[in-house]
């Protein structure tokens, strides 16, 4: 689904007409896109497997480790110095500046845009922006309810396969290493 398909699914339920082109000028739009993408951002902040990694930044000739315009939030492991991401570059609180003398590790979360997302992102995003739109364009109606639903029901879908892909299992704890040999002896 791209983001004019998402558009265009969400217009007829505001009683708009189909558009051509994402165009911000139409007034409904001008609702709808940022809508879509204050939703985005939000989904993408809680960290996925598809835009969540470990990555290590390593200090350019400058001493500067950049992350780029994409990452949206990068979390040092724990061994690692504490830092701040500015501008697509580290911050160092300790010293007060971007200079690094050595590689830090951490967690880093990317923005993906809509029409990269993976076809349950996009479903989630599509019914929670609706559900913002309807809210924002229309007020709160009994079709409200239907696609708040619809939008809990897609996040249930998001959240089941990132549980797959992340391949989480109760067998990898120790918790259940004890209960089992527990249960053994």
């Amino acid at each position: 689904m791209t983001l004019l398909e998402a558009i265009n699914l969400i217009l007829p339920k505001l009683g708009e007409h189909r558009v051509t082109r994402v165009d911000i000028k139409h007034p409904t739009i001008a609702i709808i896109v940022p809508e879509v993408e204050n939703t985005l951002r939000s989904v993408l902040l809680k960290g996925w497997w598809f835009n969540e990694f470990e990555y290590t930044g390593i200090p350019d000739s400058e001493g500067f480790i950049t992350l780029g315009a994409d990452a949206l939030t990068f979390t040092p492991l724990p061994s690692e110095e504490f830092c701040v991401l500015r501008n697509g570059k580290l911050y160092r609180p300790k010293n007060l500046d971007y200079t690094w003398d050595a590689s830090i590790t951490g967690i880093v979360k990317q923005y993906v845009p809509f029409d990269s997302l993976p076809e349950s992102a996009q479903q989630h995003v599509f019914y929670a922006a609706l559900v913002d739109a309807l809210a924002t364009d229309i007020g709160v109606t009994q079709e409200f309810q239907l696609w708040a639903g619809h939008a809990q029901s897609a996040y249930g879908d998001l959240l089941a396969e990132h549980i797959r892909q992340r391949k989480y299992s109760t067998r990898q704890s120790r918790r259940y290493g004890r209960l089992r040999s527990a249960m053994k002896s």
